[in-house]
């Protein structure tokens, strides 16, 4: 049965629509809310990958939405499985099943697969009809209250329009052991280790961490000061990454010159595909598009494989082989660089911020910082989960799961559910609401609350960048990662690792 736009219909012509599946030749993407409710309850899903300790405030979403429209409309929260690329795997193996949700979280490079490469066969709808709509839509004053930056990834896909809307975001920042940086460190140790003043103070602060404890930033800075009068070990946050790899060189000096011989590399970076895919931006070196000529041949997207990207990585390939830099592909793959960071390994290390619980130790105190950046303008990589919403062939159910997306990103509701998970609301009124003021009050007593001070600042800076979104996307943001594998694990030349990454890519888009 062809679907058919769907703006104002009666009971009786919505209820002979209701059973036209997603999917097939006649898929109309912009399809339309009704303005009336079902004379009985409609039962849909949303799928996401989230563990049982982050659910809290989900739950409560789900269970306000069940009670405000009880009758009309149920949602059930569905757990297929526990992480991104496996979710995105149950959804690809059920759209061939047509068991499909009615709405699902994950990230545009999955949700890309799911319009396909041409827009007639998309399982996903595009949503601007449901953003306007006068009954149920975003008014104008609404719209401009979410980030813009969050709202504008839901339109960088291969085809025009809003295909998903932002749950909750994040980016990256760079921890830092703090108690390193201050003077606890086997450089002073060593060098000091006849001073009893000196041993006063470094006892003191050794094996204490910031997570609740209001005392050790003075105790800190009062070792610092004493190292700084006795020509001690102490060192300043880099802010660019000349200053981060400069600094990383001084660390492995001082050691060699203390003796210290315990196995370290100073600078950790968790993901080798945001390392390079943020210095691209930052460089201004091309890395993927979304324009008139990918449509016509999808090889276009991949911009990658040029001469500016392969000095980027021979550039990084050394900082890797003198061992200033980690990061996880130079590991091997299956290490993340906050393993080596909370071992004492790594003095500081780039992650997500929705990662923050990976990068506490119980060995010292950890602080934040932005990332060090290249070139003049810093950008930042967001990420964060999205929601996309799946042609079920039921204009109830969409409306329904549109109803249960508004009631995630109330104010006060997407406040409290993104900071369970250190992640950043995603609406302006959701930083003025109190649960977000009480909150970032605890500022200085844990990562968790320090994070959302550290994001203010960068999304009131606007320097927040996405990467263009289409069929096979993921496939290159993997790939560009991957080449720093090829040339560690599969001992490639450049040129042959970013070929072979190329190839790879290719072979997704087409």
């Amino acid at each position: 049965m062809k679907k058919k736009n769907l703006l104002v219909l009666g009971l009786a012509s919505l209820l002979s629509l209701v059973s036209c599946g997603g999917g097939d030749d006649d898929t109309v993407v912009d399809q339309y809310l009704p303005v009336v409710d079902p004379s009985y309850q409609v039962e849909f899903e949303f799928w996401h990958c989230l563990g049982h300790e982050k659910t809290k405030n989900l739950e409560i979403i789900a269970n306000n939405f069940n009670s405000k429209y009880a009758g009309k409309y149920h949602v059930t929260l569905v757990h297929p499985a526990g992480d991104y690329a496996s979710l995105h795997d149950v959804v690809k193996q059920k759209i061939a099943a047509n068991e499909i949700p009615a709405l699902t979280m994950g990230y545009p490079d999955s949700f890309s697969e799911y319009i396909t490469e041409d827009i007639s066969n998309s399982f996903l709808l595009r949503i601007d009809n449901f953003i306007k709509d006068a009954n149920f839509g975003f008014p104008t004053s609404q719209l401009a209250d979410f980030v813009p930056g969050y709202l504008a990834e839901g339109n960088q896909y291969q085809f025009t329009g809003f295909w998903s809307m932002p749950m909750y975001k994040s980016t990256e920042v760079m921890y830092y052991n703090y108690s390193y940086f201050m003077g606890c460190n086997p450089c002073n140790a060593n060098k000091f280790a006849a001073n009893a003043e000196f041993l006063a103070k470094y006892n003191k602060v050794v094996g204490r961490t910031l997570e609740g404890d209001l005392t050790l930033d003075d105790d800190l800075q009062d070792l610092k000061a004493w190292l700084v009068e006795h020509d001690g070990y102490v060192y300043e946050v880099p802010e660019k990454w000349d200053e981060a790899v400069a600094l990383g060189r001084q660390m492995i000096s001082d050691r060699y010159v203390e003796g210290v011989t315990a196995e370290f590399y100073p600078f950790g970076y968790d993901s080798d595909s945001n390392l390079l895919i943020s210095q691209m931006a930052q460089l201004n070196i091309p890395y993927t598009v979304n324009n008139e000529a990918a449509l016509e041949d999808p090889t276009a997207h991949i911009q990658f494989n040029n001469s500016a990207a392969q000095w980027l990585v021979n550039d990084i390939v050394s900082l890797l082989d003198q061992k200033i830099l980690i990061t996880k592909n130079s590991l091997g793959g299956s290490i993340y660089t906050n393993t080596y960071f909370n071992e004492g390994k790594c003095a500081f290390t780039v992650g997500s911020t929705g990662g923050s619980s990976y990068n506490i130790s119980s060995n010292f105190a950890v602080k934040l910082a932005k990332v060090p950046y290249r070139g003049t303008t810093p950008k930042y990589i967001q990420q964060g989960p999205s929601i996309c919403f799946f042609d079920k062939g039921d204009v109830f159910v969409h409306k329904g799961a549109w109803l249960f997306y508004k009631e995630m990103s109330d104010s006060v509701a997407n406040a409290n559910f993104a900071l369970e998970n250190s992640y950043d609301p995603i609406r302006f009124s959701s930083y003025d609401t109190k649960e977000y003021k009480e909150w970032i009050s605890h500022k200085g007593q844990g990562l968790k609350y320090d994070i959302p001070a550290m994001t203010a600042e960068l999304r009131n800076q606007n320097v927040y960048m996405t990467s263009p979104v289409f069929v096979g996307s993921s496939t290159c943001r993997e790939e560009i990662g991957n080449i720093i594998s090829y040339i560690y694990g599969s001992k490639m030349d450049t040129a042959t690792a970013f070929g072979q990454a190329y190839d790879n890519c290719v072979i997704a888009v087409k």
